[in-house]
């Protein structure tokens, strides 16, 4: 009887343990969000000061742009309203013209062996992604 009881308490504590949901973390501001990833970036390709704080301003503007953007899509979606085409066609070119002045102001501030550091990291990491989300896309289908 004593270990019926044992059982049970053990499997109310781990469902109880399952069910709780992990505490969402307040999102870092685009500022903070920009010195990190321009540290991360100074590991990584060595730069020195100047190129460090170029490419910290340059982060922390896009970030900004992105919380705008992102704020202004949210708040349309809370009102029920949804993109049109064309407004969907807008914002989608609006982020890659954005991306390539991107990176055109990243050829600027690196050294060329720099950017193709960058380049190549960058596409490891897509291929990363994408690996990882095709092999939980063919997961969900079974």
């Amino acid at each position: 009887m004593k270990m019926w009881i044992l059982a049970m308490a053990m499997m109310v504590g781990v469902g109880v343990n399952a069910q709780q949901r992990k505490q969402h973390r307040e999102p870092l501001k685009p500022e903070q969000r920009a010195e990190l990833q321009s540290k991360k970036m100074t590991l990584a390709l060595d730069l020195n000061e100047k190129q460090q704080k170029d490419v910290q301003k340059l982060l922390a503007d896009q970030g900004k742009k992105r919380e705008t953007l992102r704020n202004e899509y949210r708040a349309k979606k809370q009102e029920g309203k949804k993109l049109s085409t064309d407004e969907r066609f807008a914002l989608k070119s609006q982020m890659l013209d954005d991306r390539i002045a991107m990176r055109t102001e990243m050829k600027k501030i690196l050294t060329p062996e720099q950017f193709n550091k960058l380049e190549s990291k960058r596409s490891k990491m897509h291929h990363a992604l994408r690996k990882k989300y095709k092999k939980h896309e063919n997961h969900n289908r079974r």
